[in-house]
């Protein structure tokens, strides 16, 4: 190879890795699950809202571990509240925070972030949600595109208060997901 292709080649690599490297708004899960993983995620789907649900703020006034609870909010909370690699996810109180796609003229690519609101109401107001394995570890896949499931997703979530929980750290093993609302990709009515 002579020195003009080389060069050549070097310039079309770049421009594809630049052009492929970009990190995405809506991240695809990379993680390939194994079977069971996969019906263990597909297990805890509900086609039928449960009744019952209260807020994220009214379930953390009693965050005593084994406290069954039925959960309703919104992925939201962080700028990756939906992790790739394991079945977890933060859930906000819509009630309490709000999404930047719902902040009129806000022009966040990551809406979900709840950038604006208060970082101490944030803190009160978000529960970390996640799906145990057989041995009682968050399952190895994550929880982006199961029913629908994405960042600014409505969901309605039974559970119970996992032991790690306490009055900071509100954290639920849950046994169901409800997807009430699906956000389509790239979904922020501010653009």
């Amino acid at each position: 190879m002579n020195i003009h292709s080389i060069s050549l080649l070097g310039t079309v690599l770049c421009l594809m890795l630049t052009s492929c490297g970009g990190k995405d708004k809506q991240p695809e899960n990379t993680t390939a699950p194994d079977s069971a993983s996969s019906r263990a995620l597909d297990s805890i789907l509900l086609s039928e809202a449960p009744e019952g649900a209260v807020s994220i703020t009214t379930a953390r006034q009693n965050p005593i571990p084994g406290t069954k609870v039925i959960l309703s909010g919104k992925v939201m909370g962080n700028a990756n509240p939906i992790i790739q690699s394991r079945a977890l996810l933060t859930l906000g109180d819509p009630a309490k925070i709000t999404s930047c796609d719902l902040i009129p003229g806000d022009e966040c690519k990551t809406p979900w972030d709840v950038c604006c609101a208060d970082p101490d109401i944030v803190n009160t107001s978000i529960a970390t949600i996640q799906v145990l394995d057989e041995n009682g570890q968050p399952v190895k896949a994550g929880l982006r595109g199961i029913g629908g499931l994405r960042e600014l997703s409505t969901l309605i979530i039974v559970g119970e208060v996992a032991e790690a929980s306490n009055e900071n750290n509100f954290l639920v093993n849950a046994t169901g997901i409800h997807v009430a609302t699906a956000q389509a990709a790239g979904n922020n009515s501010a653009k």
